[in-house]
């Protein structure tokens, strides 16, 4: 269970560490495509058009530093997106090795996310063998344990509703005068809880012992049976046969001859 709960906390771990590398990703791009949109007058097709629309949008950034905060942010986010386009195709451009603060943080994440993939896969593990080994102790003890808890329920009940009778029962007093063994408090605890603790306790070992002698009575029933099966037909006494076989190898040889 130890080992399950680290690998779980080791997953969640490596998963916020790959959303601050895809951050760290975005932003990278981000700056990669400013870089490559610095020179965009040398530039032609999609990066030259993004380009003239980024230098654009940075004069009205410019302008608007006066105006609301609402027009501002709405430049600024534009202008980000035109970053980060002419950033992705920047990474489909001959490299150059502007790319490579990219290329490193993607590498990054590639080897978070692997490493994300084998602790799930081994949480996996672990909870497989943990639940078959409850399943392994919980099944061979399933009658003691229901025998356990409806002889708990019960006891429970009538003890909860019978508590001074039980302790006169026991001869104790069922108020604070008279003999007590500690006091009516304990007494009484003692009475609603421990009795029927002690009952339920009774039923499991009881269920268990009878559970355990009827499977060991069916396993050797079925042992017979498979052990019967593998004999071959003509070898097979019938039932009724049986007998009549047997008296005839009791009689002796000559008592149908003098007859």
């Amino acid at each position: 269970m130890i080992e399950y709960l680290c690998a779980h906390y080791e997953a969640f771990r490596l998963g916020f560490h790959q959303s601050e590398l895809r951050r760290r990703e975005e932003a990278a791009i981000a700056r990669l495509g400013e870089k490559t949109l610095a020179d965009g007058g040398a530039r032609s097709g999609r990066l030259g058009a993004l380009a003239t629309e980024a230098t654009a949008v940075r004069g009205r950034l410019d302008a608007a530093r006066t105006a609301g905060g609402r027009q501002r942010e709405t430049l600024e986010l534009k202008l980000r997106q035109l970053h980060l386009t002419a950033g992705r195709l920047a990474l489909a451009l001959p490299a150059t090795g502007a790319e490579e603060e990219v290329q490193a943080i993607r590498a990054e994440e590639a080897t978070a996310a692997r490493e994300r993939e084998w602790l799930c896969t081994e949480r996996q593990r672990l909870a497989q063998d943990a639940w078959t080994g409850i399943r392994e102790w919980v099944v061979p003890r399933a009658p003691a344990l229901v025998a356990l808890a409806i002889g708990w329920l019960l006891a429970r009940g009538y003890a909860e509703s019978h508590t001074a009778t039980l302790l006169s029962e026991l001869g104790l007093s069922p108020t604070k005068r008279g003999h007590h063994l500690y006091s009516l408090t304990v007494d009484s605890m003692l009475v609603r809880y421990g009795l029927p603790l002690l009952v339920a306790a009774l039923c499991a070992a009881v269920a268990q012992r009878v559970a355990a002698r009827v499977r060991h009575a069916a396993d050797a029933v079925q042992a017979r049976t498979s052990r019967l099966a593998r004999v071959p037909a003509a070898e097979q006494v019938p039932v009724r046969e049986a007998p009549r076989a047997a008296r005839d190898e009791r009689q002796p040889r000559g008592a149908g001859k003098s007859r």
